[in-house]
């Protein structure tokens, strides 16, 4: 007779994860010591954000119920202790980390869909990318195996989320003290010219049109500029486009913002939904990494026009946030980093991007401007 599989009672695994993160957001408290500090640093300040989910998933599984493995991805898995590590994630540390830590995991809202994740065990023999990633896989599985009682368990998490907190206060500091500048509009412009170049999936494109836009809008009532993260499933949000400006809290105007190769069946894809929401036109911001496959920006908008009755506006990046920012008389050095950083976290962006923001800066602030420009 088969043994039952244990189960993480997720009630109480929200009183533990709550209290666990009173304990780490108390400075003046000191956590319990483990073996295993330096590895769980590691994996929270790594740059994989899934390993990060499952880390902590596991160590509140094992502090809600020491019977289960704490390698146990899927309740399916061979292994005794197998239980349902991603229905844990997804309805309590998910959530949680929204609400009391600021995404300071990454702000992923379904991490467990994510390939590492999708194994029935934390394994050495796990495919993922030679290099830093496997290096944090087994890194994960020493910290997994060697873990034995909930008092450990509790003890690793207040730790790994002491770490979080502080991942996340590092990057929220960046860039924090800034001089005013005569020459902010130009400095603007030169950062923008070289933090684009790097797509880094999309994101970097997106985060800069979205800052500029927010920082344009910020100067009239009424308005509000929202940045989705990149990549989200269109399917299951509600965002007409990749950024959506409101006026008064009804769609005003929607820009997608393209930083890799596209098609006419992604324009008419856009085209539609802004069509769906009252809209008769949309902006379709071109990235230097850009680019329409198959027919020219031209004749695609007046084949969308003709089928949808959508007004589609081509305009390359750079050309777009040099207009923007010749409406905006005000901008400061200090004004554009700190919505440039709140767009960022906003849009869950990547760690690689915050690591590329603060290399352009030093960059650009350690030369004087480029009288061209």
């Amino acid at each position: 007779m088969s043994r039952a599989k244990p189960t993480v009672d997720q009630r109480e695994g929200e009183q533990i994860l709550r209290e666990s993160i009173r304990i780490a957001q108390d400075n003046s408290r000191e956590i319990p010591s483990t073996k295993w500090d330096a590895e769980i640093r590691t994996i929270i300040q790594g740059k994989h954000l899934t390993f990060r989910y499952i880390l902590v998933t596991a160590l509140l599984g094992k502090a809600t119920n020491s019977s289960i493995n704490a390698l146990s991805l899927q309740a399916g898995a061979d292994i005794e202790g197998a239980y349902d590590a991603r229905s844990l994630c997804h309805g309590v540390v998910v959530p949680l980390e929204r609400q009391l830590l600021n995404s300071s995991l990454g702000g992923s809202n379904e991490p467990f869909l994510n390939k590492p994740a999708r194994f029935p065990m934390v394994s050495p023999s796990n495919a993922v990318r030679a290099g830093k990633d496997r290096e944090l896989l087994l890194i994960l599985h020493k910290v997994l195996s060697e873990i034995e009682t909930s008092e450990q368990a509790f003890n690793s998490l207040c730790i790994a989320i002491r770490y979080a907190i502080q991942r996340q206060t590092v990057r929220s500091g960046l860039l924090t003290q800034l001089p005013e500048s005569v020459g902010s509009h130009l400095k603007t412009i030169e950062f923008i010219d070289a933090f684009t170049i790097r797509s880094i999936e999309g994101q970097t494109a997106a985060i800069a049109v979205g800052t500029i836009l927010s920082i344009y809008f910020d100067q009239f009532e009424g308005f509000e500029v929202i940045v989705h993260p990149v990549n989200q499933s269109g399917a299951s949000s509600k965002e007409v486009a990749d950024i959506d400006i409101k006026k008064n809290g009804k769609i005003f105007v929607a820009i997608e913002v393209k930083d890799k190769q596209f098609s006419e069946q992604d324009v008419d894809h856009a085209a539609v939904k802004a069509s769906r929401d009252g809209l008769n036109s949309i902006t379709f911001v071109i990235g230097v990494n850009g680019t329409c496959i198959g027919s020219s920006l031209e004749q695609v908008a007046k084949t969308i026009l003709l089928a949808r009755n959508v007004n589609v506006v081509f305009i390359d990046l750079l050309t777009f946030v040099r207009s923007v920012i010749a409406l905006c008389p005000e901008l400061s050095s200090a004004t554009f980093f700190q919505k440039l950083q709140y767009i960022a976290i906003g849009v869950r962006a990547k760690d690689e991007v915050f690591e590329h923001i603060e290399r352009v800066f030093q960059s650009i602030h350690t030369s004087p401007v480029d009288p061209s420009i």
